[in-house]
């Protein structure tokens, strides 16, 4: 094996080690469009088809909904399983990166290719998108295996037929189809193929079979994207080519007179995809109308847009996007994220503007489409997310500016050259201009005391864990941050100061729901159970979310009597749903597995339950250390007691499981059986 394929290995196997790092940490909360894709990906699942859009704003694409719920089916319903198929993908484009540089020619050194490839391993963009449930990371690789197979093309002489430009059409129609934010350009492509195939812009009229080529890729392409068009043109009232995004931005994003809520509530009302499309285009069309200089304000906001680097949701892959990102995780992403798009930016512009420049097809095509991009984005709306689109033109070109730009640079092209800094400089200074600062500032400053703390904690050193955590707070109070300093007190036997640390967590942002789970335990533990009642059941965070969150976070001090729903069963209990009057006692419901916490010496459970199914009893197992027994329970209220095995661990608890078949309840859930008091001895 050659030795610039053991290197290509060792990127591709950094780049999934990158990538299942990130995917390990505890699920996060879906952001942004991820709700509406997940929707959908169930629905479908369910045959329930693509009624989501009947009461959503706009018509999406259809391909990442159908590749996400293909994903929850191989992974049998778990989400975070059905993660691993994007991951795969994401390795891909590297690999793809690598590929397309190869593509771009210019006889540059391997060390070009393989930085390439480096760049879009450990890009944090790219890696943390692989674990996201959106369509970027599935539309980069059908648009760069479609740009790699056109350069491929090319590079083998542009010959006629070839298998390249069919298969480069049908992943390009497979990208619309996940997004469509190329279809314009589709013609450009085509045009491109031709001049390309004649040798000159200028031999076309000489050799006007090149055309064929080139309409045989848009005519591929189309013939994707047509089942889907023709579907939507039997079920609505007008045909829809796509999707119908755009319309949406039409309205959305021209300085309308309506606030997001309503322009939401108004298309969401209209249930014809095809008549929504058309109303929001004529409610955005007339407000241009009314103010054309509407499209000269947005050109600047657009513009920064492109080039910033967001604090959003979708920027770090956190269970509540409350929560501060892990200090290490920050501070890597101001590096491999921040610093190294900035560089990508203005070392990609610089080699692909000289490129283009010198008239070199490869840059054409990818100078094109970096232009293409930009005026659509100046004309709608930006997103930092959509970077995604031009990394595969941007990587490769940096690749080559850091190392191989000097050689390629010549005397005879210093127009091209003064040109290529030019808009790379330009392009810079925008990026500086868009940076959020105070994020970074702030954010770094507080993840190297937050880390400090940290590495005090674990070794020992509480006293100065909980100096570098006030000094945390000093630069940014977060919940997250106080939460940190409770734990610390806590850990010192400073009970009122842990106390007064999670209150003010609450304090700082009460729609946070750690800091409830970690006072409520504090109270409990200290006697002060009514209060602990209070705190865990706050007016702003559900308590289910608290009640899932309990168990996760806290390990509570063991009890032989659990009374079930009384309000301070939190950490003892997983599976079950909310509190409620049932039957004349307040008990919960379990769902189709739960567990309990009891004490570790305990021999024998007993479970007060009852099933409080109209139709049929319910059946179930209840298991402790590896041991089953099988129980049927009926409407009435009776006890379960069952013979606990020697206990196996160290820990001061141990868990009691119960698996039932479950029965759906109008409200939608789930529902197993009812427990109300849980004693041990």
């Amino acid at each position: 094996m050659r030795r610039d394929s053991w290197w290509l290995i060792g990127i591709l196997v950094l780049a999934a080690l990158i990538r299942l790092a990130l995917w390990l940490q505890p699920l996060h909360l879906p952001a942004n469009d991820e709700v509406e894709y997940l929707t959908v990906a169930r629905d479908l699942l369910a045959g329930r088809g693509w009624s989501f859009y009947e009461r959503y704003h706009w018509l999406r694409a259809p391909l990442y909904p159908l590749w996400l719920a293909g994903s929850l089916w191989l992974a049998g319903g778990d989400v975070w399983l059905a993660a691993l198929p994007t991951i795969a993908l994401s390795v891909l484009n590297v690999y793809l990166i690598y590929r397309l540089s190869h593509a771009i020619g210019d006889n540059v050194s391997p060390l070009v290719h393989r930085l390439a490839a480096l760049v879009a391993a450990i890009l944090l963009t790219h890696a943390t998108f692989a674990s996201l449930y959106m369509s970027e990371t599935l539309f980069t690789t059908l648009f760069s295996a479609a740009l790699w197979l056109l350069l491929a093309w090319r590079q083998r002489g542009a010959r006629w037929p070839d298998w390249r430009i069919v298969a480069a059409g049908g992943l390009w129609g497979l990208a619309l189809l996940t997004r469509s934010m190329p279809l314009y350009f589709t013609l450009v492509v085509a045009g491109w193929i031709a001049v390309v195939a004649a040798g000159h812009w200028r031999n076309l009229l000489r050799r006007p079979v090149t055309l064929l080529i080139g309409v045989t890729f848009a005519i591929t392409a189309l013939a994707v994207v047509a089942p889907w068009t023709i579907r939507n043109c039997l079920s609505y009232r007008s045909c829809i080519l796509i999707e119908t995004g755009l319309s949406y931005n039409v309205w959305a994003f021209n300085e309308p007179r309506e606030d997001m809520a309503t322009i939401f509530r108004v298309l969401e009302n209209i249930p014809d995809p095809s008549e929504r499309a058309a109303y929001a285009t004529a409610r955005g069309l007339a407000r241009l109308r009314e103010d054309p200089t509407i499209m000269l304000r947005k050109l600047w906001p657009n513009w920064l847009a492109i080039w910033r680097v967001k604090a959003i949701q979708d920027r770090f892959l956190l269970t509540d996007y409350r929560a501060d990102p892990p200090p290490l995780l920050f501070l890597a992403a101001l590096i491999f994220d921040d610093l190294l798009y900035g560089l990508i930016a203005v070392g990609g512009i610089a080699a692909l503007v000289y490129a283009a420049c010198r008239r070199r097809a490869p840059a054409m095509l990818l100078g094109l489409w970096l232009a293409y991009f930009i005026a659509v984005s100046l004309v709608t709306h930006g997103e930092g997310r959509y970077r995604h689109f031009i990394f595969c033109a941007l990587i490769p070109y940096a690749a080559r500016a850091w190392l191989a730009l000097p050689a390629l640079a010549c005397r005879r092209h210093q127009l091209a050259m003064a040109t290529a800094l030019a808009a790379a400089g330009a392009v810079g200074l925008s990026v500086l201009l868009a940076y959020h600062w105070e994020y970074a500032i702030q954010g770094g400053a507080r993840s190297v005391w937050r880390l400090s703390g940290d590495l005090a904690r674990a070794a020992g050193d509480l006293p100065r864990a909980a100096a570098s955590y006030r000094q945390a707070l000093a630069v940014q109070p977060t919940p997250d941050g106080y939460v940190a300093l409770g734990h610390t007190l806590r850990a010192q036997g400073d009970t009122a100061g842990a106390s007064d640390a999670y209150r003010a967590a609450i304090r700082s942002n009460i729609l946070y729901p750690p800091p409830y789970v970690y006072l409520g335990d504090l109270l409990r533990e200290t006697g002060q159970l009514d209060e602990a009642r209070r705190v865990y059941r706050p007016q702003y965070v559900s308590e289910q979310t608290v009640l899932d969150l309990a168990w996760r976070d806290t390990l509570p001090v063991a009890q032989t009597v659990i009374n079930v729903g009384d309000g301070l069963d939190f950490g003892y209990l997983s599976g079950f749903y909310p509190a409620e009057e049932l039957a004349g006692a307040r008990a919960r419901w379990t769902g189709t597995a739960a567990r309990i916490r009891v004490p570790a010496t305990a021999r024998v459970a007993r479970l007060r339950v009852a099933a409080l199914r109209p139709d049929a009893p319910v059946v179930g197992h209840i298991c402790s250390e590896g041991r089953c027994s099988s129980f049927t329970i009926g409407v009435a209220w009776r006890w379960l007691i069952v013979q606990l095995p020697p206990v196996t661990t160290t820990s001061p608890l141990r868990e009691i499981e119960l698996r039932v078949t479950p029965w759906p309840a109008p409200d939608g859930r789930e529902l197993g059986i009812v427990i109300e008091m849980v004693e041990v001895r």
